[in-house]
């Protein structure tokens, strides 16, 4: 049996569709405790026009996915230059690896990947407090979480906005 890893690329237009079901999938474990995919405003007609501004916006955000193979995508990430709170470092807007595909390496491989092209400044990331899973994946690849920088996020649900805290987590080549 041949197994060939998958690999990192700058993410197509033409992905959209991929990448809007691998967030829909995904997206439960973003935050413990909520479901969205319940929610009738979180469906694939609705999600895709508002992912396709956010990961291609003109300007000059950058979108990675790791492709399978056989084309499939099984995780996404992107980044804003000079997204971060002071507009000094650039921001780690969406990270998803594709639901129950977890300790495969794949949010690493694709991690390594960003943290290679990104970091000039810094990257920073906005994690929800209530995700420890993915607070620990940030801490493994050296964020560290910034005392005193917690926001509120406020969730769309179809019942109305629901506000989750988050912590900022900042990484740099030297941390």
């Amino acid at each position: 049996m041949i197994t060939t890893s998958p690999i990192v690329r700058t993410a197509l237009e033409t992905d959209i569709e991929q990448i809007t079901t691998l967030f829909l999938h995904s997206v439960d474990t973003s935050v413990p405790g909520i479901t969205f995919s319940t929610d009738p405003d979180y469906t694939l007609d609705k999600i895709v026009p508002s992912l396709q501004k956010r990961l291609f916006p003109p300007r000059s955000y950058k979108t990675y996915v790791l492709e399978l193979h056989t084309g499939e995508l099984v995780g996404y990430g992107n980044v804003k230059p000079k997204g971060g709170p002071n507009h000094d470092e650039d921001e780690l807007d969406m990270f998803f690896v594709k639901a129950g595909l977890g300790g495969r390496g794949y949010g690493s491989q694709l991690m390594k990947a960003i943290q290679a092209d990104w970091g000039e400044r810094g990257l920073c990331v906005h994690v929800f407090q209530k995700n420890a899973r993915a607070i620990g994946f940030y801490e493994r690849w050296g964020f560290q979480t910034v005392e005193g920088a917690e926001v509120e996020l406020e969730l769309y649900m179809a019942n109305g906005p629901k506000e989750e805290t988050a912590c900022l987590m900042r990484w740099s080549r030297t941390s």
